[in-house]
């Protein structure tokens, strides 16, 4: 990042970044550098965005950055919104794992990084051929839509498994109801024929 003299301020309508660590303002930049910025983990969730305006805005108020998710990191701290990239660069550096849960900040909706992963890189690929309506559908609903049908496949699974627990359980309960019977069977007692 490099920052920004008072000159090159309004020279430019671009966007800025004030860092809430140090209120160091960096820029002007356009919107796609911004954004790079914040997906590398160079734009905090309580740093200041504005337009050269002084009309400073939390950083996860400005829609175009996405930063949508939200996680714990080590000791219980919690972090966010942040963007996707943000949370790769926080797997490369060892502070969560691709099982961290990743919470959605406007849906609540929580799944794990890899799958939020995974939903990405479905998108993109089905983003060529879907028509343009579900163009409209965001990352974050079609990641909660996965995870909706991961968790669907994985019940039935589980009820599959179940069933089968369920018949070997009925098989032994019928098994030890025949023994049960033969063993309340009145036994034949054969009479003593007197010895002659």
């Amino acid at each position: 990042m490099s920052e920004i003299t008072a000159a090159d301020g309004e020279a430019k309508a671009a966007w800025r970044i004030k860092k809430a660590t140090d209120n160091s303002i960096y820029g002007p930049v356009d919107a796609e550098v911004l954004k790079e910025w914040a997906n590398s983990a160079q734009v905090a969730p309580q740093d200041l965005i504005d337009k050269n305006d002084e009309n400073w805005l939390p950083a996860t108020d400005v829609d175009f950055l996405e930063m949508l998710w939200v996680v714990k990191l080590p000791g219980d701290e919690t972090y966010g919104p942040t963007t996707v990239g943000t949370l790769r660069e926080f797997i490369q550096e060892g502070l969560i794992s691709d099982k961290t849960l990743a919470t959605h900040a406007k849906t609540n909706q929580s799944l794990p990084v890899a799958a939020l992963f995974a939903a990405l890189e479905f998108e993109k690929k089905r983003a060529q051929r879907r028509p343009p309506k579900e163009a409209m559908k965001s990352t974050a609903s079609i990641a909660v839509e996965m995870a909706k049908d991961q968790r669907i496949r994985q019940l039935e699974e589980d009820l599959k498994e179940l069933r089968k627990e369920h018949e070997s359980l009925v098989h032994r309960y019928r098994q030890l109801q025949l023994q049960l019977q033969e063993g309340t069977k009145p036994v034949a007692v054969k009479k003593a024929t007197p010895a002659a």
